[in-house]
């Protein structure tokens, strides 16, 4: 018996780059990354921001207007020192600089560079979130700090895509990452790929049930995830704003350190609904109850929803016990998150306005009850809301897709329980559900 010899390095790279299906996603989605590409230009209040990936001989270079159209030679890249040294690296002038001054890009206008690495998983440079301008600059601690988050973003929505398109493979060998543009459409083949598996099972009828709920969640959360993964990015953008206006030495080492708090919730927050989208395309089958502090749930989600409390001035009233159920936490935060971010969307502007979490303890489950003195529904509105995609008629000013309260519905009747609503037109809404103990 003769033992796999290792691969060596250079294929090794070559094969894990190419895993990661970017060039595919690239030449489809236009606008992949391109949220994170502008937070961090502005974070750093450079000219220049991109993201560079490199193979062994290659480098790809994504930046805010997609990818460069083929890529360059990885030796005539200034990012191969950041990768090779795994660490942040900063030249103040490149045509000064011994690695970098025969390098093309060291001819150039732009004198100014440096380098955030990108580290998988697997604790393997892949590339660099590289900031250039035309003079040099002297980034703070704050902007460092938040740049090095940002990259650390970038690196989890990558390392979740190849997480898709290797569990995808695994099942049909002859797909190609190519066939998909982004992350929903990756989810929806998996989808139908476990289907084609199911339908071979013995018990045919019981596990077409659970395929049906399944894929009615995991179709209606992609939509969700679509949407409210805004939201921790207008919040990260908001308190790096805060350290940009300020200076990292003008704060208090407790408000520094609160705003940096905020911003790596908002980043895990961000991270989280991609993850969320994972667990849900593999049907539950890694996702276990267990015992969550939804006080803390709360908590997370005011930090989350920051700037839209703030712009919409609204007060959120949490309450002052910290309770512990038994559930499944990705799903109870999706539940927390769309009723609470309803209250605050549809918040009366001519009132002191609030939303308010009560959690009242019973025999073995604890009531919540989320409530608002908004803008309310009208009684023949409360037959249908929790029909996908309803818009109740006095709401149709304020933006969002009409999916939040049925997901919120399914996802509490597949803990066995149920999502209520008491509403007013005029006067605010109430929803209540239980959460068992244990």
């Amino acid at each position: 018996m003769y033992l796999d010899s290792p691969l060596p390095p250079n294929i090794a790279l070559d094969q894990l780059i190419a895993s990661y299906g970017i060039v595919e996603e690239l030449s489809q989605n236009k606008e992949y990354l391109k949220d994170v590409i502008e937070l961090a230009k502005e974070v750093a209040g450079s000219t220049v921001c991109y993201i560079s990936i490199l193979d062994s001989a290659r480098q790809y270079i994504i930046s805010s207007e997609g990818m460069t159209e083929f890529p360059t030679e990885k030796k005539d890249s200034v990012c191969q020192f950041t990768v090779l040294n795994k660490k942040l690296t900063i030249i103040d002038n490149l045509s000064c600089d011994e690695n970098t001054c025969h390098l093309e890009v060291a001819k150039g206008k732009h004198v100014y560079y440096a380098g955030f690495p990108l580290i998988n998983s697997d604790d393997i440079a892949i590339g660099s979130l590289c900031i250039m301008d035309v003079e040099a600059k002297n980034l703070n601690t704050s902007q460092i700090k938040v740049l090095h988050l940002v990259a650390k973003s970038v690196v989890e929505r990558l390392d979740t895509r190849r997480k898709l398109i290797k569990l995808i493979k695994e099942i049909n060998t002859n797909f190609e990452p190519g066939e998909c543009s982004d992350l929903f459409c990756l989810s929806g083949e998996l989808g139908h790929l476990h289907k084609e598996v199911i339908q071979s099972k013995e018990q045919l009828e019981l596990e077409q049930n659970k395929l049906k709920v399944s894929n009615r969640n995991l179709s209606q959360f992609a939509y969700r995830v679509a949407h409210d993964i805004k939201a921790p990015l207008r919040s990260i953008s908001a308190f790096s704003r805060l350290i940009q206006k300020n200076g990292s030495d003008s704060l208090s080492p407790e408000k520094n350190a609160d705003y940096f708090e905020f911003i790596k919730t908002s980043i895990n927050e961000l991270n989280g609904l991609v993850d969320n989208l994972l667990n849900l395309a593999e049907f539950k089958a890694k996702i276990t109850p267990e015992k969550v502090s939804i006080s803390e749930l709360v908590d997370n989600i005011e930090v989350l929803f920051f700037q839209s409390i703030k712009d919409n001035q609204v007060e959120l009233i949490k309450p002052n016990i910290d309770i512990q159920v038994f559930g499944y936490k990705t799903l109870l935060k999706q539940v927390f998150r769309n009723i609470i971010s309803n209250g605050i969307k549809y918040s009366d502007k001519a009132k002191d306005s609030f939303v308010k979490v009560t959690f009242e303890l019973q025999e073995d489950a604890v009531q919540v009850e989320i409530s608002d003195n908004g803008i309310g529904i009208s009684e023949g509105d409360l037959k249908s809301i929790f029909d996908p995609f309803k818009r109740v008629s006095n709401q149709s000013e304020v933006s969002g897709l009409g999916i939040g309260l049925d997901t919120c519905s399914m996802i509490l009747k597949d803990m066995g329980t149920e999502l209520r609503v008491k509403s007013e037109l005029g006067v605010g809404s109430s929803f209540l559900f239980e959460i068992p103990i244990n």
